[in-house]
């Protein structure tokens, strides 16, 4: 592992940075480090626009995705959201950045159309990746979050099996196919305009040191808000009570309620916890790592082939990976006493943040924090 990516060059002097993720790569670290850096950055003639965090509604509008579950609570944010950034983009002379990985999921036309918002003449797109045998379980674990009941295994089998549908968790190949993610935007933009961030076995600092060059800013300006809060993967004990928590309560509840008493209650809660060193992690088996490394290669020689700029080892994103020694089948591990607590106790404080409130300003709190969900600014507990 070394400390830093190889230095990256600055941006013109007027360019808008779109940062498009992807997911899992430090990007939620990066962006509360550029929102508290709003005055040192805009002192430097750099623009994060907005007040919020990261630009996840825009990206939603632009993309046209649903926050949460169609049909049953979820919001689609309406187009004018990303326009009136694109808008405020457009008016800040100098540098600007804007930064969102819901933004890689966007298709040809949405991308076309981000692009033709933001101005061809002025946007360059920067997106970090890892290997995707190292995505693997964190993506699984995020998609519990929004309800996934499926085990881990046969998540496995369906996404690497050469003949996926796209019926299970349709994000994840439009995230992570990235050799096609960077084609798409190169398409767009010239190969001179995208930069491949390469995050594997890198240190810590390596995201935010590279932004800030790209910015031509001092890396202290990012680092010094860097948010050291642990950002853990769940034990395998943790990940099953989740999914099998949803496959007893999703169906019945709206969007607002599991995302209020599920998603940022009880998955919040465990992942505050410390695990004991003895607590299985979760498992991911050596045929999975082979076919993320076989996916890996075909990304890596897209990539090469599409002139890009690359910081970082391109070809660690089909280095073969290692599995960690197997569990007994069905050996999870017993929940420890605090992480039952953790659960119990984030119910609780749900339950009294709601007591005495009419069923009418319990519907409304429903409805704004939807809202703010949507315009990507729900508060982390």
């Amino acid at each position: 592992m070394v400390d830093q990516l190889p230095k990256v060059p600055p941006l013109p002097p007027d360019s808008i940075c779109l940062h498009i993720g992807v997911h899992k790569t430090g990007t939620t670290a990066l962006q509360s480090a550029l929102a508290q850096s709003r005055d040192d950055l805009a002192r430097a003639g750099v623009a994060y626009p907005g007040t919020r965090t990261a630009h996840h509604g825009a990206a939603t509008s632009a993309i046209g995705r649903t926050w949460g579950w169609r049909g049953r609570g979820g919001q689609a944010p309406k187009r004018a959201v990303f326009d009136r950034l694109a808008r405020q983009a457009r008016s800040q002379p100098g540098r600007v950045i804007i930064s969102s990985e819901q933004f890689c999921e966007a298709d040809d036309e949405a991308a076309a159309r981000i692009v033709a918002g933001l101005g061809s003449d002025r946007t360059h797109v920067v997106v970090a990746v890892r290997s995707l045998g190292r995505l693997l379980p964190s993506s699984w674990q995020q998609y519990l979050k929004y309800g996934q009941t499926m085990a881990y295994e046969k998540w496995l089998r369906t996404i690497l099996d050469p003949d996926y549908d796209g019926r299970v968790t349709p994000t994840f190949w439009r995230r992570n196919d990235h050799g096609r993610l960077v084609r798409r935007w190169a398409d767009l933009l010239g190969p001179d305009r995208v930069t491949v961030l390469v995050v594997d076995d890198v240190g810590p600092d390596a995201l935010f040191t590279a932004v800030a060059q790209m910015l031509d800013v001092p890396a202290e300006v990012l680092l010094s808000r860097r948010d050291d809060t642990p950002n853990r993967s769940m034990t395998a004990a943790e990940s099953e009570l989740l999914r099998r928590l949803n496959r007893t309560l999703a169906k019945s509840l709206s969007w607002q309620d599991y995302e209020t008493l599920v998603r940022g209650g009880v998955a919040s809660a465990l992942q505050t916890r410390e695990p004991g060193a003895g607590e299985p992690r979760l498992h991911t088996p050596q045929w999975a790592l082979d076919a993320a490394s076989a996916r890996g290669q075909q990304a890596v020689t897209a990539i090469r082939e599409s002139g890009v700029q690359v910081v970082g080892d391109l070809d660690a994103l089909a280095r073969p990976l290692e599995a960690s020694p197997t569990l007994p089948p069905g050996t999870l591990g017993a929940l420890p006493m605090d992480a039952a607590l953790a659960v119990v106790g984030a119910q609780v404080r749900s339950q009294a943040g709601t007591a005495g409130q009419s069923a009418a300003g319990r519907a409304r709190l429903a409805a704004s924090r939807a809202k703010w969900a949507v315009a990507g600014a729900l508060p982390r507990r």
